[in-house]
C-alpha cells in the first residue's frame, strides 16, 4: 500500500553487538546512493558494548540520541530513518521509547523517527539472564508501539539449524528448538517484531563472516540492499512511502 507523506530525512545506522562503525562504511555508501539522503553511523565501539554489560546499555542509547540530534541539526528535516543491525535494532527501539524511562532517561525518539528498519535483530527472546536486557526492552516498549512510525523487520534465512550443531546452538539462545531457519546467528522467528511489516530473505547471512559461514549479508551490495530498502525511500520517490 502506498501512502503520501512528508519527505523523509537523514538515515541513521545503528550497528550490532561489538561491531565497529567502519563495518558499515559500505552500507552507508549504498544507502546514500539509493536514497539521496545523508547517512550517519552511530560511533559505538566494541568497548562501549562490553562496558554496557556491566554498567547498563543506557549510554549506548544516549549515543543514538546524540547522532539523531546531530543529523537533524544538519538537515532541514524533523525526522530520521533508523536502520538497526542485529542488537543495534534493540538500541533503536529503546531510543524510540515511550512513557517509561530507560537507564535513568526518558527517551521520546518516536517524535523524531519516521521509519524503523531492523536487520537480523533478535527481538523475540526468552527471559533469561544473558538476554535479560532485550526482554526488558520488550516489556517497556513492546512491538510496533507507535502508529506514527513505519516499521519493517528483515530476517535472513540462509542457514537451517540442521546445518550443524554450532548453528543449532546459536539459534537455541533465542528459541526453544534450533532446528529452524535463520541468518546463521538469529532465527527468523526471533527477528520478526510483532506488529511490524515482515520480510524474510532466503539467502542472507547475519554478517560478512560469522561462525565460519560466509555469504551475502544484509548490507553486502546494492542489489542486496534494494531487496529490503523501501521503494518509497529511494531517490526520486520521497513523499511516496511504501514498505
Amino acid at each position: 500500500m502506498v501512502q503520501v507523506e512528508e519527505a523523509y530525512g537523514p538515515i541513521i545506522i545503528v550497528g550490532g553487538y561489538v561491531t565497529l562503525p567502519v563495518n558499515y562504511r559500505g552500507l552507508k555508501r549504498i544507502l546514500e546512493g539509493i536514497s539521496g539522503s545523508e547517512v550517519y553511523v552511530t560511533p559505538i565501539t566494541p568497548l562501549d558494548w562490553l562496558l554496557g554489560r556491566f554498567r547498563g546499555y543506557g549510554q549506548l542509547v544516549f549515543e543514538v540520541a546524540s547522532v539523531v540530534d546531530k543529523a537533524l541539526l544538519e538537515s532541514e528535516s524533523d525526522k530520521v530513518v533508523l536502520v538497526g543491525h542485529s542488537a543495534g535494532g534493540i538500541l533503536a527501539r529503546t531510543y524510540i521509547g515511550g512513557d517509561p524511562p530507560y537507564g535513568g532517561r526518558r527517551y521520546s525518539g518516536h517524535r523524531r523517527v519516521s521509519h524503523l528498519i531492523t536487520l537480523g535483530t533478535p527481538h523475540n527472546v526468552p527471559d533469561d539472564r544473558l538476554l535479560a536486557p532485550v526482554a526488558e526492552v520488550n516489556e517497556l516498549f513492546p512491538g510496533a508501539l507507535h502508529e506514527s512510525i513505519r516499521y519493517l523487520s528483515v530476517a535472513g534465512a540462509a542457514v537451517d539449524g540442521n546445518h550443524s550443531r554450532a548453528v543449532r546452538r546459536r539459534y537455541e539462545r533465542f528459541t526453544g528448538d534450533g532446528r529452524v531457519k535463520g541468518d546463521g546467528l538469529v532465527p527468523v522467528e526471533s527477528a520478526l517484531l510483532p506488529g511490524t511489516e515482515h520480510l524474510v530473505l532466503d539467502n542472507l547471512y547475519h554478517g560478512r563472516l560469522y561462525g565460519g559461514l560466509r555469504g551475502r549479508w544484509y548490507g553486502s551490495d546494492q542489489e542486496t540492499v534494494k531487496r529490503w530498502w523501501p521503494k518509497g525511500l529511494r531517490t526520486g520517490d520521497a513523499g511516496a512511502h511504501a514498505l
